[in-house]
């Protein structure tokens, strides 16, 4: 079983470094795109009107990937007030139900996104110099964001079990993307 959570986790990290690199790049297209929109506006007069689209584009899908990304780094807000207090069963045991909650949700997402995808397939993009469809920029974004973040609940629910029944090679501390920033030491 630890040979499988560690692969798994490698996969998870795989994915999360391509996520990573995307929503760089995304960011960057944003700024590039908002500068020379800028540029042409007000130096040359001749704004460029599929810069706009690009931008808000590249805004919708670094925030999915950045969403996905934050939670393999654990980096969503959470309330631990009263999960501190608790004995180490009973925390993994809360974490198990705050996971399986999110994946219960990322699933039912994912199955209505589904049919919103053939819907918005129909119509393409409204300035961009060549035909995309709009899924692409709506509703696929959600989609793959909620699938990385269906097996990134998985995977963090597989590891509280695995460390509850004993198995040794697993920490469940140690999150997806390695241990937490407040837990590393600083050199």
């Amino acid at each position: 079983m630890a040979f499988s959570l560690r692969l798994f986790r490698r996969v998870l990290q795989y994915i999360g470094h391509v996520e990573r690199w995307l929503g760089v790049t995304l960011i960057a297209i944003m700024v590039i795109a908002i500068t020379t929109q800028v540029f042409t506006r007000y130096v040359f007069n001749r704004p460029i009107i599929w810069v706009e689209e690009l931008a808000t584009y590249s805004f919708i899908w670094s925030a999915f990937i950045g969403a996905s990304l934050g939670l393999k780094y654990g980096r969503h807000i959470k309330i631990e007030t009263f999960v501190d207090y608790l004995p180490d069963h009973a925390k993994a045991a809360s974490r198990i139900l705050v996971n399986l909650i999110v994946i219960a949700i990322m699933w039912m997402l994912v199955r209505e996104v589904g049919k919103i995808i053939d819907i918005e397939s129909r119509s393409t993009s409204v300035s961009l110099p060549w035909p995309v469809p709009r899924a692409w920029f709506y509703s696929i974004p959600l989609a793959a964001s909620c699938v990385s973040m269906l097996a990134t609940c998985v995977y963090l629910v597989l590891v509280e079990v695995a460390t509850l029944a004993g198995a040794k090679g697993v920490d469940a501390k140690e999150g997806v993307m390695g241990l937490p920033p407040s837990e590393q030491s600083h050199i």
